[in-house]
């Protein structure tokens, strides 16, 4: 199939962005990780001479994102989630090698690092299973501090909270639901992510 970015491209700027979803409010309990370090003193040390204090070093989140590619999603909430995706690479100080981008249908696709978010190969167009992202996020080495799931809802979720921080970002939808059943109703984000509107 081919890839779905590249019928995104021209769809990109018409859409509505509102950074501030999934950038850096969404990721701000995580936005900065500590550790303690020796490699520069603390500007505390100056009270107790003949003492040497270590500072605290903060470095930005690890960020998974992982992207719904199914049928379900249309090409321009495909481009939103690309703008989503250079958001949050602005969000953690524009190092791009802190976020890992993943396509997801029913199966998980390869891991990307953003060079540019409009060179991210979104293939898929099958059925909907965003567990199968959020394992294949866990099992990225080095694991991410943030699992940011870009979706529709129409997806089952995990039963079991990540050993991450975890924000869902739902794309805009109408009370009509249309799964080959009419009397389907997708299950609601889990409790322990933080749940956002995107556009």
């Amino acid at each position: 199939m081919a890839s779905v970015a590249a019928r995104t491209n021209s769809r990109t700027r018409a859409v509505v962005f509102d950074s501030s979803q999934t950038g850096p409010r969404s990721i701000g309990g995580a936005s900065e990780i500590g550790t303690y370090t020796y490699g520069r003193p603390s500007r505390r040390a100056a009270g107790l001479p003949g003492v040497v204090l270590p500072s605290l070093r903060r470095r930005p989140p690890r960020v998974a994102v992982v992207i719904d590619t199914s049928r379900s999603v249309s090409d321009a909430e495909l481009g939103s989630a690309l703008l989503e995706v250079t958001a949050i690479a602005r969000a953690v100080g524009g190092r791009r090698d802190l976020v890992t981008v993943l396509a997801c249908d029913a199966a998980a696709g390869v891991a990307y690092p953003p060079c540019r978010a409009e060179g991210i190969p979104l293939t898929g167009g099958g059925g909907t299973d965003l567990r199968a992202g959020f394992v294949k996020a866990l099992l990225l080495s080095p694991r991410p501090d943030v699992i940011v799931a870009l979706t529709d809802g129409q997806t089952p979720w995990p039963e079991e909270k990540p050993p991450c921080r975890t924000v869902v970002g739902l794309f805009p939808r109408g009370s009509t639901w249309d799964e080959d059943d009419p009397d389907y109703v997708p299950e609601t984000p889990p409790s322990w992510a933080r749940v956002v509107a995107i556009g």
